[in-house]
């Protein structure tokens, strides 16, 4: 072996040993850069910064007479009845399962002033005012259409229960409320602070029938009654 081939393989030595050190720290911050995500740890990004909120709702109520239907009698008479009902305000507790399910549940206060008259009569008879009180349970389904690093703009849907209680002077009407709410907005999220508006739609059902209760009180009363499409607006925190 020459002289002049030494240097020549010492170079050759050196690249070598120079690419396969390359090589390893490339695999090592590739390995670092990327690293492999769980499905554990994927769910876990899906879910929401804030899941917890609590808000406040404002619904703009109006009851059509086509969306009543009543039924009154009392000791054999039979009533003509006219409804009408106050816009709704309450407050919404939401949990978010993740970035597409929702739970919540909304307590409101409305109030109704029910007209009945005689039917055999012109004239109004009496006027009553039922404060009502009702519970609202269900589900929220929705999808980002914008999302930024401080804010959110999404659609939603959502569909629940009504349980209620008529706060009224007269105790034969004192009865339950039962029913159904559905419907759909649109959210903006800024940071910890949320605003929210659509419409509404709710199906109540009120009905007090004693007469098997009291013996000789023939006492009967049924309100089913639509708010059909009745826009909403909420404002809340998440934490």
């Amino acid at each position: 072996m020459t002289n002049k081939s030494l240097p020549i393989r010492s170079i050759l030595l050196a690249f070598a040993l120079f690419a396969s050190v390359g090589t390893a720290f490339a695999q090592n911050d590739s390995t670092v850069q990327t690293p492999v995500v769980s499905d554990t740890a994927k769910s876990s990004l899906s879910k929401p910064k804030h899941p917890l909120s609590i808000a406040l709702v404002y619904e703009f109520s109006d009851l059509s007479s086509r969306n009543l239907e009543t039924n009154m009698s009392r000791n054999g008479k039979r009533y003509n009845v006219d409804m009408e009902v106050s816009h709704m305000f309450g407050v919404n507790g939401q949990y978010s399962y993740n970035d597409w399910i929702s739970f919540f549940g909304l307590l409101g206060y409305r109030q109704a002033s029910i007209d009945y008259t005689p039917r055999n009569r012109a004239e109004k008879e009496e006027t009553m005012t039922s404060h009502n009180i009702f519970l609202q349970l269900g589900a929220e389904i929705g999808f980002r259409i914008l999302t930024a690093k401080n804010y959110q703009f999404r659609a939603l849907g959502f569909a629940g229960l009504v349980g209620g209680l008529n706060l009224i002077d007269d105790y034969y009407m004192s009865s339950p409320l039962f029913g159904y709410v559905r419907g759909i907005g649109v959210q903006l999220n800024i940071r910890h602070i949320f605003i929210l508006g659509g419409f509404r739609s709710t199906h109540v059902y009120w009905h007090t029938y004693h007469s098997d209760h009291w013996g000789e009180d023939d006492y009967e009363f049924m309100a089913d009654f639509d708010l059909m499409s009745s826009p909403f607006v909420s404002i809340g925190i998440g934490f």
